[in-house]
């Protein structure tokens, strides 16, 4: 995947609160917050730091954690008979203890911790679990939660921001969207009122001015992709370091008290609380965020539209080679011939041999692996992206080297200007910067490694509160589209008839609206939930457990979704979860089926392994989709052994590819820095 650009996108949000005065503090104060960004580990030192990994993950801290979690909880029932001025009194005490120096604070931690429990208990009605004080003092620690869908992340998460909010220093929750950002504010605000901090949730078409004043909270829920661009225009805009330096010395020179320029970021960066840290820090990190602006192209218009009919006429194999795995296209000589005698219609800048051929090879390889309602939608004249993670729109955003023109052409919608970068960072490099960092998941173990490899992130996994109780059927093989929709179909109208909500999981808005199709065809309403819907997010969700509903979703159901059962529905079995189309990571598909048996809930997963969908067609060879094949039809649908196997080593190909672009990034990063030594001595100034 090429590289998305973001330009101006800004997203819609309530107001914030007027903030109280707080002591104006200007990059120059923001950048000594900033952690020293240290290269790579090359070579001996690498396999030192691997050892290091494997040596940590053995000396896991989970039972000294478990054990302070268990003094956690005793201190707060003991904190129960206190009345709500008592409270209060040691809530500042407690504030007093966070804003000494860390080793001091952690001796007190347990109090603070208990007294901000009881606090959540009166103010939100929820009584924290041992488990989620033992995930909030993992996060405390600076450490990654892995916590079982279900178990109370949110909470978890805003007991720890309450800490790091107390320090005094600012403090940032990362979410996997906008949606969960605001939710999750809304839902912790009375807490944090209670507590004396602010919080706000950033997202939206806001002006610089009122962005800086919700930065300017104690905490802030925000997604990576808007504080890292907010981060970057700092970076760039009149309140860049080097600007800042200069007024700040202009205005010494004129005797008045210097204070910083004005910037997004007012109190800088100093923790990041990474909720769904394995698809933050790990999925969404395989391309860097780049800030650009529109430039002109002379005859761009015309070349791409005149290239996108020819290759519109080229065949695979006699003209050209397509490699799935890599999403690339390579030219033969017949496609270069015919190219060739097109050449005397292009515009003059777009004639030469180079040009013409990038722009023949994007043209096809829009046609092979961009499809719309998978990686796109047109709206309104105008090609919108889909986050491939999320499912959702990502307005504003556009892709790279001339993709998102191809795109424009062959879907026949206005052509624009392409994007000229400004700057860039990959997201790898920016939480490297965090003085603190730390995050919660269901699903990161599987990325212990790289986790520790990159940001020197130990994961710690938290026990469950109650049993799962959770069943899980086996895989159904099926051969095609077709009798996919039709086997799903039928489990879903057998399991309505039990009196059971039912969620279906798929991950295209083609592929929800093609299911939604087959089902009505059948007598069952779906309710469908994909980036067209997005303003019926919540809706649709708060009506999702309910008995004998349906709902059919993409990858926007699958992170921070709390599906609440409806009355007489765990009596029934709980919600069922259907995974129709497997996902290129494991960890993606274990979350839509964390949705299900939650808290101890009854539920149940079925899975669908498709040789027609995206995965089997990409990373599953021509000849292993043959073997599996005849496995099916000797076995009537039912999975093998080997047929298992199969997927699943099209799913580690495919997150081997996506490591290694992640690489690819993190290690274009480092080596920019070395080439510019003059960035380097700057940050070093700064420091």
């Amino acid at each position: 995947m090429n590289t998305m650009s973001d330009t101006s996108a800004w997203l819609n949000l309530a107001p914030a609160p007027t903030p109280a005065a707080v002591p104006a503090t200007g990059l120059i104060g923001r950048a000594r917050t900033l952690a020293p960004l240290t290269p790579l580990p090359q070579g001996v030192d690498a396999l030192y730091q691997t050892l290091q990994g494997h040596w940590m993950r053995w000396r896991n801290p989970r039972s000294q954690l478990m054990a302070q979690s268990k003094r956690t909880a005793a201190a707060f029932d003991t904190l129960m008979g206190l009345t709500d001025e008592e409270l209060q009194t040691r809530l500042e005490q407690a504030r007093a203890w966070m804003r000494l120096e860390p080793q001091q604070a952690d001796g007190h931690l347990e109090e603070v911790l208990a007294v901000v429990g009881q606090l959540a208990w009166r103010r939100l009605g929820l009584k924290p679990y041992t488990v989620q004080f033992m995930g909030a003092l993992v996060l405390q620690r600076g450490l990654l939660a892995e916590m079982a869908t279900g178990e109370g992340k949110t909470l978890t998460v805003g007991l720890a921001a309450v800490l790091a909010g107390l320090t005094g220093r600012p403090c940032h929750v990362i979410t996997a969207n906008d949606y969960l950002a605001g939710r999750d504010a809304e839902e912790m605000g009375p807490l944090f009122a209670a507590c004396g901090l602010r919080v706000t949730s950033m997202a939206g078409d806001l002006e610089p001015a009122e962005r800086a004043l919700r930065y300017d909270a104690d905490v802030v829920y925000l997604t990576a992709k808007e504080l890292l661009a907010d981060y970057l225009r700092d970076q760039m805009g009149e309140a860049s370091p080097a600007m800042d330096e200069q007024h700040c010395f202009a205005q010494w020179l004129r005797g008045e008290a210097p204070h910083g320029a004005s910037a997004l970021l007012v109190r800088g960066l100093h923790t990041a609380i990474v909720d769904e840290a394995d698809s933050i820090l790990i999925d969404e990190a395989v391309t860097p965020l780049i800030l650009a602006a529109p430039r002109e192209s002379r005859g761009l218009q015309d070349a791409v539209r005149l290239i996108s009919d020819l290759a519109n006429t080229l065949l695979e194999g006699p003209d050209y080679e397509a490699q799935p795995k890599g999403q690339s296209v390579t030219l033969l000589a017949s496609a270069k011939a015919q190219l060739t005698d097109l050449s005397s219609q292009l515009p003059p800048l777009w004639r030469p041999a180079p040009r013409r051929e990038e722009l023949l090879r994007q043209a096809l390889v829009v046609r092979h692996f961009f499809h719309p309602g998978q990686h796109f939608v047109v709206q309104d004249d105008e090609v919108v992206l889909l986050d491939e993670f999320t499912g959702r729109m990502t307005p504003g955003r556009s892709l790279t080297a001339g993709l998102h023109q191809a795109i424009e052409a062959s879907e026949g919608v206005t052509i624009t200007d392409p994007n000229q970068s400004l700057t860039q960072m990959s997201f790898q490099t920016f939480f490297r910067r965090f003085r603190k960092l730390s995050g919660c998941s269901g699903t990161i173990r599987e990325a212990a490694s790289e986790v520790w490899r990159v940001y020197g992130l130990q994961v710690v996994r938290v026990p469950t509160h109650r049993p799962r109780l959770t069943i899980y059927h086996a895989p159904i093989l099926v051969p095609d589209l077709v009798q996919k929709w039709h086997a799903i179909a039928q489990e879903v109208a057998q399991e309505l008839s039990r009196g059971r909500p039912v969620l279906v999981g798929v991950r295209s808005v083609t592929a929800s609206e093609a299911l939604a199709r087959v089902l009505r065809a059948q007598g069952i309403e779906p309710r469908v939930l994909n980036a067209l819907a997005h303003a019926e997010e919540a809706a649709i969700v708060s009506g999702a457990g309910q008995r004998g509903v349906v709902t059919i979703a993409t990858n926007m159901a699958g992170r921070g979704t709390d599906i609440r059962l409806g009355q007489g529905v765990p009596e029934a079995g709980g919600l069922h979860v259907i995974v129709a189309e497997v996902n290129e990571s494991g960890r993606i598909d274990r979350q839509l089926a964390g949705r299900c048996g939650r808290q101890g809930d009854f539920g149940s997963v079925s899975t669908y392994l498709c040789l027609a969908d995206d995965l089997a067609q990409r990373m599953m060879p021509a000849p292993w989709r043959q073997l599996v094949l005849m496995v099916m039809r000797s076995s009537a649908g039912k999975t093998s052994r080997l047929a298992g196997w199969a997927f699943a080593r099209a799913q580690h190909r495919a997150e081997a590819v996506a490591f290694q672009r992640r690489w690819s990034v993190l290690r274009s990063d480092d080596w920019m820095k070395s080439a510019l030594p003059f960035e380097g001595r700057q940050r070093s100034q700064r420091s």
